[in-house]
């Protein structure tokens, strides 16, 4: 069950998303499969037995020739959600986590898919893959959906890509729209990105929009004097900070530039990365990566 404060903002989000999202087409995509019922691209010359109902007279007039509408066949299109539920997920200094504002993310992707008539399904991982919901339609499946992830507690504290993509792509057959929600932090041991060959395997045959959640204690270190102790919520290692003038400096310059690295690497195959920090509003940024990929 949700707990009924988040149950009734989650009902808000629905009815915000939904009402948002007429005027942009979410799930915009077209396939090169010929057939009848699909969306007008081009036209062609007519030959001999094909169906004269397709014919454009109009075209056929100007042309003095016989032409027929060309179609391609719009695509069943299916929103997928990966989400890292690690245990990094769970730290924030803002009033939500970063896994409970990825939940009220998800939800607004998942009730904007339905209300453009796209399939939804969802895969949540850490080390290992700790929930999965394949792809229907329908606002009772989204609420199934979100109901899981909120119920879910993690078997696994780490986060292991590796896994958790090679598994999506076991498990999709169609061309879909990919949501990579995260907030992208590796054990420097790991597997790093550049070297997940599934990534890029997924980039190059489906629509893969990757989320970056951070908190602003991540961005910035607080004033003050003296030590600051940080704990890894992953592999507990500890390490500790200055608060000087110069660390600050240093720290907000490698933070930057991990912010830097990962878009440039995203842009490399193909992918239009969003930033999103927990304590701060969602709904406008989502809509605006919405309108920015809306196909003309």
């Amino acid at each position: 069950m949700l707990a009924p404060e988040l149950a009734e903002e989650l009902h808000y989000i629905e009815i915000a998303a939904s009402r948002r999202i007429r005027s942009l087409r979410f799930g915009q995509s077209r396939s090169p499969n010929k057939g009848s019922g699909y969306e007008f691209e081009s036209h062609r010359k007519y030959q001999v037995g094909e169906d004269f109902r397709r014919i454009d007279w109009n075209v056929s007039a100007r042309m003095q020739e016989i032409y027929l509408k060309r179609h391609f066949e719009e695509k069943e299109v299916t929103v997928f959600l990966v989400l890292d539920v690690s245990r990094s997920m769970q730290f924030s200094t803002a009033r939500f986590s970063k896994r409970l504002r990825v939940l009220q993310v998800a939800a607004t992707l998942g009730f904007s898919a339905v209300s453009d008539n796209c399939n939804f399904g969802i895969l949540a991982f850490s080390d290992q893959v700790e929930a999965y919901e394949p792809a229907r339609q329908g606002r009772g499946h989204v609420w199934r959906a979100l109901e899981t992830l909120y119920n879910l507690k993690p078997q696994h504290t780490g986060t292991n890509w590796e896994r958790g993509l090679r598994f999506l792509r076991s498990q999709l057959r169609k061309m879909a729209i990919i949501f990579l929600l995260s907030d992208f932090i590796l054990d420097p041991d790991a597997v790093q990105f550049a070297d997940l060959p599934d990534l890029k395997v997924l980039a190059q045959k489906h629509d893969v929009v990757p989320i970056i959640f951070g908190d602003e204690l991540e961005k910035n270190l607080p004033t003050g004097r003296g030590l600051l102790r940080f704990r890894s919520a992953e592999s507990r290692q500890e390490m500790l900070l200055s608060l000087s003038s110069s660390q600050r400096h240093l720290y907000e310059a490698l933070v930057e530039k991990r912010k830097t690295d990962l878009r440039s690497f995203f842009y490399s195959l193909g992918m239009q990365c969003l930033f999103l920090d927990v304590g701060e509003p969602f709904m406008d940024p989502l809509m605006t990566l919405f309108k920015t990929r809306r196909k003309v």
